[in-house]
């Protein structure tokens, strides 16, 4: 019996030792990846008001203006994208509200737009970029036509789109 559990011992070192002495000291694994488009617009602040209340005697009311900035993060190809705002329902008669947005590195702006329930593009030309703190301002004119309009609200939406 003890010749059975010596020689069991035996073989059982024999077969772990030999199996640590063949097994692999490297092996390999594949790694599967991918990158998927990434297009990302953020507006900083939630709300902007203008309020149009001067005008020098003998001429329209002044213009009003308040800036905020966006943040844009997109992987896109060259001059692959675009930034087009519109504004959820027509402005009312005598009012005209405008919007100037700063291009992210490698962008162009459009300068100065008019902004309406149709969409506008206000960013032409972007690449690949991840920036934040762009500059972008909104302008609200007023004709002495318009009269007095109360407070109200409109929802502008920038939209990242292709360029093509």
């Amino acid at each position: 019996m003890k010749r059975i559990f010596a020689g069991t011992i035996t073989v059982m070192v024999t077969l772990f030792t030999a199996g640590a002495l063949f097994a692999a000291s490297s092996d390999t694994i594949t790694l599967n990846y991918e990158v998927q488009a990434i297009n990302e617009i953020n507006i900083d602040d939630a709300s902007v008001t203008l309020t149009v209340n001067t005008a020098v005697a003998g001429s329209q009311p002044t213009q009003v203006s308040q800036a905020t900035t966006y943040d844009i993060t997109t992987n896109c190809s060259t001059n692959g994208k675009k930034l087009t705002a519109a504004i959820n329902t027509a402005m009312p008669a005598g009012l005209t509200l405008s919007l100037n947005v700063a291009a992210p590195t490698g962008g162009s702006s459009t300068g100065t737009t008019t902004i309406t329930n149709v969409a506008a593009d206000v960013v032409t030309g972007i690449d690949a970029v991840a920036e934040s703190d762009i500059a972008m301002t909104f302008y609200l004119n007023a004709t002495a036509g318009a009269g007095v309009i109360g407070a109200a609200s409109k929802t502008l939406t920038l939209t990242l789109v292709d360029a093509s």
